[in-house]
C-alpha cells in the first residue's frame, strides 16, 4: 500500500490556509484557542491544512472531504470518504504529514548541539543499537545518531502507542539496519533535519520534497532484535552482525 508523504513551510502552509479557521473541526478549534504562543497556533494551522491537502491528493476528492478529530492526548483522525490514516509532525518552520491506508508514524528532528547530548544519547539506546548507528548514519557523530534514533523510536510509538519516556528510556524499542523489503521504517536527511517515517509498508512512497537517499530500518519490541540477540552472543558485535542482508536488496546506505 502507498504512503504519502509531504513536507512544507509552516509559515506559507498557513498563510494560504482558509481565514478564521471554519474549516478545522470542533475539536480542532478547541485546541488551537488553547495555544497562546504564535508560532505554535502557526504550526498547528499548517499541520492541519497540509494534512487535508496530502488527504485529497493521495485518495482524491477535494481538502473539504475531510474532516480531522483532535484530542491534546491522541494523534488526530481522518474522517473521509475511505478509512485513511495520518501523522503529522513538525520542527520549527518544517512540517510534515503523511497519509495512508494503515497505521503510520511521521517524526521530524532537528541536527542542532544541546546540553547533555552524550548522556540523553546513551540513555535512550543499547550498546548494540549505538554500534549499528554508527554502521548506517552518515555522518557519524553523536549528533546525527541521535536524532536518527529519535526520531525512529518516536515514529513508532506514534504508529503504535505507548509511552515516550518510558519507551525511549525503558528500551521497549530497539532499532537494527535492514533493507527495503524487510524494514518498517526509514530514515532521511532533509534541512537539517532526520526524517522518519514508520509504517508496515515503506517500499512504496509518494514523495518529493525529500530527494537525501533513504536508510531502512527495523524498529521492534524488545526481545526480538537480531542485534540484541548479536550482543548477547557477543558483547563486541562483528560487522556482519550488525550489516543487513537480503538477497537482491537494493540498499542506500
Amino acid at each position: 500500500m502507498t504512503v504519502w508523504l509531504h513536507l512544507g513551510s509552516v509559515s506559507a502552509l498557513a498563510a494560504q490556509a482558509p481565514g478564521g479557521q471554519s474549516w478545522m473541526s470542533a475539536s480542532e478549534r478547541a485546541r488551537l484557542a488553547g495555544m497562546p504562543a504564535t508560532r505554535r497556533r502557526a504550526q498547528f494551522v499548517a499541520g492541519r491544512w497540509l494534512a487535508r491537502n496530502v488527504l485529497a491528493q493521495a485518495f482524491g476528492g477535494n481538502w473539504n472531504d475531510w474532516l480531522l478529530t483532535d484530542s491534546e492526548d491522541a494523534p488526530p483522525q481522518a474522517c473521509g470518504p475511505v478509512p485513511a490514516s495520518l501523522s503529522i509532525s513538525h520542527s520549527a518552520e518544517l512540517v510534515g504529514c503523511a497519509v495512508g491506508l494503515g497505521a503510520l508514524g511521521l517524526d521530524i528532528e532537528p541536527m542542532r548541539p544541546r546540553k547533555g547530548l552524550d548522556d540523553l544519547y546513551a540513555a535512550i539506546t543499547t550498546c548494540a543499537e549505538r554500534a549499528a548507528l554508527i554502521s548506517h548514519v552518515a555522518p557519524a557523530d553523536t549528533m546525527h545518531r541521535f536524532a536518527h534514533a529519535w526520531t525512529l523510536k518516536e515514529a513508532c510509538i506514534k504508529r503504535n502507542g505507548g509511552g515516550l519516556f518510558a519507551t525511549m528510556l525503558g528500551h521497549a524499542l530497539l532499532l537494527e539496519p535492514s533493507c527495503a523489503q524487510e524494514a518498517n521504517a526509514c530514515t532521511w536527511l532533509h534541512d537539517g533535519h532526520v526524517v522518519a517515517l514508520c509504517a508496515a509498508d515503506i517500499t512504496t512512497l509518494n514523495i518529493s520534497e525529500i530527494s537525501a537517499a533513504r536508510r531502512y530500518w527495523r524498529v521492534v519490541p524488545a526481545g526480538t532484535s537480531h542485534l540484541a540477540d548479536a550482543a548477547d552472543r557477543n558483547p563486541s558485535p562483528m560487522p556482519e552482525l550488525i550489516a543487513p542482508s537480503c538477497a537482491g536488496a537494493n540498499h542506500k546506505p
